[in-house]
């Protein structure tokens, strides 16, 4: 029993000691980049959730996150995902009566919607872990979660993947009066996606409900009206 406790002990450290040095040798901490920090105070976010590779504004009224800050650097986005899709997690480190479950979700007509994408973070099973935690997910219509936001989340991982170092900020807007899910949890009225490369600067405002425009140009907004 003891040979077995000690062995067990050895996997697990093993195990532990690859994962970090994983980590450590493809992502580096996410530092706010300071065009997008005045989404991220204590003014405006209940609480602010450094998540090693992102940063997550999130609002206990609304129980979802306002803004999701990140980097994609294309060579780890063309390393490819580490493992499969991890289960959806509550975050651990939001109070209970303001966390979220994946079974609030249940028959809701919504859809779990990431805010940052696995297929962004998803070099590592430690950062891909992370994208499944539901404080980075939100309500989203079905619709526009499989369809016009993914060819947005598309957008940020081409544009990474061929200028090299990329900032996003994802914006979710709420309605004065929103409607809500199982546990209050707010449904946004619309997503807002900034991306930032040296040389390219490019926005998109996406309704949450059914759209009939599949096109992503379409989409295109004042990059001025959020950030300078």
């Amino acid at each position: 029993m003891c040979i077995r406790i000690i062995l067990a002990f050895f996997i697990f450290f093993a195990q532990f000691s690859f994962s970090i040095s994983d980590e450590d040798d493809v992502y580096t901490p996410y530092k706010l980049y300071a065009d997008f920090g005045k989404y991220f105070t204590k003014q405006n976010c209940s609480i602010i959730l450094d998540r090693f590779y992102y940063v997550n504004c999130y609002d206990y009224g609304l129980k979802g996150s306002k803004a999701v800050a990140y980097e994609l650097k294309g060579d780890i986005l063309k390393m490819g995902p580490a493992a499969k899709r991890p289960p959806f997690k509550s975050d651990m480190q939001i109070p209970l009566q303001y966390r979220t479950t994946t079974r609030d979700y249940t028959n809701s007509g919504y859809d779990r919607g990431h805010i940052l994408s696995n297929q962004s973070m998803n070099a590592t099973i430690q950062a891909q872990a992370s994208t499944f935690l539901m404080s980075n997910i939100t309500p989203q219509n079905p619709q526009i979660n499989r369809g016009i936001w993914k060819k947005a989340e598309d957008r940020e991982r081409a544009l990474a993947k061929e200028e090299g170092d990329e900032q996003v900020l994802n914006l979710i807007i709420y309605p004065p009066h929103p409607h809500y899910i199982k546990n209050q949890i707010a449904v946004p009225q619309s997503y807002v996606k900034i991306i930032e490369t040296s040389k390219t600067k490019e926005c998109y405002e996406i309704p949450n409900q059914d759209v009939k425009d599949k096109v992503l140009k379409d989409y295109i907004v004042d990059c001025d009206a959020f950030v300078k």
